[in-house]
C-alpha cells in the first residue's frame, strides 16, 4: 500500500513538474562597432584630425509565442562611443516592445520614426560626415512616447503610421506616416511628417533605389514647410560591386533645408574583410551660400557587426 501510494506520488510529482515547465528563448545579443579616422579642411578655418565612433552601438532583441496566432517581441539597443567622447557610457536608441501578427504589427516605445526609416539603404554615407542628416534634411528623428501600426506586406508593400504623443497640455501630438514598396531589386517609399520636427512644420520625402545587376542607385527628395515657409532638398546615390571584396561609392546632395544653397559630393570605398567586417576609405566636401563656408573631410575606417 504504502508503495503503490509513493509511486502515485511520484507520478504527480513529475506530471506536475513538466506541466509548469516553459521554454525560455533566449535574446540575441548584438552590436556594431564602426570607427573612423578623419581628417578636416575648413575653408574659413583651421583643420584638425579627429577619432570618430559613427554610431556604433550594443544591444538586445528577440521575440516569443504568446500563442498560436501572436508573438511578442522587443529590443533594447544603446549606443557607445568607442572613442570615449562621451561623459554618458550609453546613449538609448531603438528601445520598444510589440506584439505581430497575420493583423501586421504593433509596438510602443522610442524608435525611428517612419518617415526616418523610409530612406532603406539609400543613403551610402549612413553615420559618416556624408550622412544626408548633415545637409539635406532636419527630420532623421527618433521619437519617445510613440506607437506604431504596420500592416502585413500586401505583395511587397507595407504601410506604417506613428502617433507620437507630445505628454503635454495644449501641445500637438506628432504623426509620421508611410508607405514602403520593397521587392526584388526595387524599392520606392513615400512618407510624411505632421508636427514631428515641431509646431507647425510638415515634411514630405519621396525615395527610390534599383539594383541593376553589381551597379546600384538611388535618390531621396525631401520638402520641408516650416509655418508657411517652404524649402526642399534632394540626394542621388551609386553603389558598383567592383569585385566580390571591393565597392565603390558616390553621392550627390543639395539642400535649403539645413542651410540655403548648401551642396556636398562625397566619394568612397568599402573593402570586405569577412562577412560582418569592412574596412573603408572616404571623402567628403561641401559648402553652402549662407556663409559662404566649405568643408572637407578624408577618413579611413574599420567595420565589425556582431
Amino acid at each position: 500500500m504504502k508503495k503503490t501510494a509513493l509511486a502515485i506520488a511520484l507520478t504527480s510529482a513529475t506530471a506536475f513538474a513538466n506541466a509548469q515547465t516553459v521554454e525560455v528563448k533566449l535574446p540575441t545579443f548584438y552590436g556594431k562597432m564602426n570607427v573612423t579616422q578623419e581628417f578636416v579642411q575648413q575653408e574659413n578655418d583651421g583643420s584638425y584630425s579627429r577619432l570618430q565612433s559613427n554610431a556604433s552601438r550594443l544591444g538586445l532583441k528577440g521575440d516569443f509565442a504568446l500563442n498560436d496566432e501572436l508573438t511578442a517581441f522587443y529590443q533594447a539597443e544603446y549606443q557607445i562611443d568607442v572613442d570615449g567622447d562621451s561623459d554618458d557610457a550609453f546613449s538609448m536608441r531603438n528601445t520598444f516592445l510589440g506584439a505581430k501578427g497575420s493583423f501586421g504589427k504593433v509596438q510602443a516605445g522610442f524608435f525611428d520614426t517612419a518617415l526616418k526609416a523610409a530612406q532603406g539603404k539609400v543613403d551610402q554615407f549612413n553615420d559618416l560626415p556624408g550622412d544626408i542628416k548633415n545637409i539635406v534634411t532636419n527630420s532623421e528623428n527618433r521619437e519617445a512616447n510613440a506607437v506604431r501600426y504596420s500592416t502585413p506586406s500586401l505583395s511587397g508593400l507595407v504601410l506604417t503610421v506613428d502617433h507620437i504623443n507630445a505628454e503635454e497640455e495644449g501641445a500637438h501630438n506628432g504623426l509620421s506616416l508611410s508607405a514602403v514598396y520593397s521587392r526584388d531589386a526595387i524599392y520606392a517609399a513615400v512618407a510624411h511628417d505632421s508636427e514631428v520636427e515641431g509646431e507647425g512644420v510638415s515634411v514630405t520625402r519621396v525615395v527610390g533605389q534599383v539594383s541593376l545587376a553589381d551597379l546600384t542607385l538611388g535618390a531621396l527628395w525631401e520638402t520641408q514647410d516650416d509655418n508657411g515657409e517652404s524649402a526642399d532638398g534632394f540626394m542621388v546615390s551609386a553603389a558598383l560591386k567592383a569585385t566580390s571584396k571591393v565597392a565603390l561609392k558616390a553621392q550627390l546632395a543639395s539642400s535649403d533645408i539645413k542651410a540655403e544653397g548648401s551642396e556636398q559630393m562625397s566619394l568612397g570605398a568599402d573593402y570586405k574583410l569577412a562577412k560582418n567586417a569592412k574596412t573603408f576609405v572616404f571623402a567628403t566636401m561641401g559648402e553652402n551660400d549662407a556663409d559662404d563656408s566649405g568643408v572637407q573631410v578624408y577618413g579611413a575606417g574599420v567595420e565589425y557587426k556582431f
